[in-house]
């Protein structure tokens, strides 16, 4: 809230009833809203659209293009239509999960700390000041969904026959059904202060009803309906609409119902949120990961899974770490497990053909990295104590590194466990076992390179430079991370290739062929760990000598060096003056000041203020 909306909240009086005052700063939003839009002329905020989508549209069709991957087989196409929508649906049951946990915390709304503390707190109806923000967010979440719905379904267009406008269209269908599920849902939980406990079991209910409907186990679970929306163009189902009819109910209810969101989760929510925002800006990752930990209320354990099996142990480093992991909460072990199956599902999917799910692979085990690499994340936002230790920063640092590969590795083989189960199209062991460790050590360095990179200096020489050479410093800095975890999932497209006949050695002999270069990469990460600050610090020096400011200041630092020692050196004393010339020159006396004489005959002009034609100056 702005400085004006909070004078004129606080200047309403005492006896305006709540729904005056309601329509008081609702007016008020309405005139700042309507000034802002028209601050902006309608044409630059149609090219400005109309640039960002056609770029985003282009970039998305010639991605999908340049993959060629071919349609599916009648066996493929069948699997599609019998467990498509029971694996959509399971996307479906997270959303609601990831909705009731949030809104049993205060969200989903992010609002301003003067919002809470003034208008949540003054004469106004709660559900009206809250809506606006409401409706803002799904507004953003909405756009967010339909835009990745629709590129989901230029994707499936290239392997499933159907129309291509038809998949599309059915794609940000589901988007916007998604989201909405999701954000109601959080709504509805927050609005009636629905406890975190409760949250949890509802949530994970529907979830495992969705995985019992997924592998045959249950009957069908409620976010499979809604699953069948997406596979539309496929199987047209008109039962699949009752997943929108859900999305508008769920967003209707939780819109009547914000007004019951707690002040003290909606001020806690504020504050961490804002400073979230702010390390996002900065792309300081380590601290968005830290106050993504507190927005969720996720604390260690005060007792380890595993107690400790030595009190003295002989690599400390790595004992401590392996402390910190067994301290692990137990959300934050489901969410490991579930992005390893969801690593896992990637990989059979690429094996079966299409091949853009690598980065959802890659992604997710480059997530699950980051859990992994807290120990080292800890010595990382403590520098003064590393200083302390009689090790160089760069040795302890690689101390850390075996316990971050050997869990990365470990959620690895679980995804290529789940890709390896012979269900449907599997991957075979060996591939998909390779593949999957080689994929969590590269997400581990992702993950290592994340941590240790921390945020970009606020000001050096590259931030300075043009405007092509820092924009893509920093496409390159945020790239690299995650695409190392990416890098690792190729050797699965090598395999996949010598199972068409593509090339001559079998599928784990090309899969190892591509691992050893990549295992490579992992020696030269470590080996940048090692020798990170030496490296940056070299590259400083070098900067600062190319800098045509660095040279004029060392050049000014030298000469007042020399100025200063110039003027530090004892003078000769001169020789003394002997008395008789002392006396023979004596010093003369001042010069007494000559006294004006009379004014000359005249008109004279004064020096002060007044007039010309003094009386003295008129005498003749």
């Amino acid at each position: 809230m702005s400085a004006e909306e909070a004078a004129a909240v606080a200047s309403l009086p005492v006896s305006m009833t709540v729904a005056e005052s309601a329509a008081v700063v609702a007016d008020l939003r309405r005139t700042r809203r309507r000034q802002r839009v028209a601050a902006i002329h309608w044409v630059d905020a149609l090219y400005q659209v109309y640039i960002t989508g056609l770029v985003a549209l282009v970039a998305v069709v010639l991605a999908s293009a340049a993959i060629g991957d071919g349609k599916v087989g009648p066996d493929a196409l069948s699997d599609v239509k019998a467990h498509g929508p029971a694996l959509l649906g399971l996307l479906v049951a997270f959303a609601v999960f990831a909705g009731l946990r949030s809104g049993s915390r205060g969200g989903p709304l992010a609002l301003e700390q003067p919002d809470v503390r003034h208008v949540l707190l003054s004469p106004v109806d709660r559900g009206v000041a809250l809506r606006g923000p409401a409706w803002r967010q799904l507004r953003f979440m909405a756009a967010v969904g339909a835009a990745a719905g629709a590129t989901a379904g230029q994707l499936a267009l290239r392997r499933l026959p159907g129309n291509p406008a038809e998949w599309m269209v059915v794609g940000a269908v589901f988007g916007l059904t998604v989201v909405g599920i999701g954000f109601g849902s959080a709504l509805v939980a927050s609005g009636t202060g629905l406890k975190s406990a409760w949250a949890t079991l509802v949530g994970g209910l529907l979830v495992a009803w969705s995985v019992g409907d997924l592998i045959g186990k249950l009957p069908t679970a409620p976010a499979t309906i809604v699953g069948r929306l997406a596979i539309w163009p496929l199987r047209t189902d008109p039962l699949a609409l009752l997943g929108v009819v859900a999305a508008v109910a769920l967003v209707a209810a939780g819109m009547r119902l914000v007004s019951g969101t707690s002040l003290e989760a909606a001020e806690r929510r504020t504050s961490l949120v804002g400073q979230l925002r702010f390390a996002v800006t900065l792309q300081d990752l380590r601290t968005v990961l830290v106050l993504r930990r507190q927005l969720a209320q996720e604390r260690p354990r005060s007792r380890p899974w595993v107690p400790a099996l030595r009190s003295h142990p002989r690599f400390p480093v790595f004992a401590r770490g392996v402390r910190s992991v067994m301290r692990w909460p137990l959300s934050r072990l489901v969410r490991v497990l579930v992005l390893a199956v969801v690593a896992g599902l990637a990989l059979r999917g690429v094996w079966g053909g299409t091949t853009p799910l690598v980065l959802l692979a890659g992604l997710a085990l480059w997530v699950a990295a980051l859990d992994a690499v807290e120990p080292l994340g800890q010595e990382i936002d403590h520098p003064g104590r590393t200083d302390s230790y009689p090790v160089d920063r760069g040795e302890l640092l690689m101390h850390h590194l075996p316990l971050v590969a050997s869990v990365s590795v470990g959620v690895g083989l679980v995804a290529g466990v789940v890709a390896s189960v012979p269900i449907g199209t599997a991957v075979p062991v060996g591939p998909a076992l390779a593949t999957a460790a080689t994929a969590g050590l590269l997400a581990a360095c992702g993950a290592v390179v994340s941590v240790i990179q921390g945020a970009p200096d606020a000001v050096d020489v590259l931030s300075m430079t043009t405007p092509e050479i820092a924009g893509s410093r920093t496409v390159l800095r945020t790239v690299w991370p995650p695409g190392l975890a990416v890098l690792g999932t190729l050797p699965i497209l090598a395999a996949r290739a010598a199972e068409r006949g593509f090339s001559d050695p079998p599928p784990l002999a090309a899969a190892l062929n591509v691992i050893v270069p990549l295992v490579a990469v992992a020696v030269l990460v470590g080996g940048w760990v090692r020798f990170h600050d030496a490296i940056h610090a070299w590259i400083r020096d070098a900067a600062d000598q190319m800098s045509p400011t660095k040279a004029m200041e060392r050049a000014n630092a030298s000469s007042d060096d020399e100025t200063e020692t110039k003027s530090t050196k004892p003078k000769k004393s001169a020789p003394a003056k002997p008395a008789s010339a002392t006396k023979a020159n004596p010093t003369r006396p001042p010069s007494r000041k000559k006294t004006p004489g009379p004014a000359p005959k005249g008109a004279q002009g004064g020096t002060s203020a007044k007039p010309i034609g003094r009386k003295r100056d008129q005498k003749k």
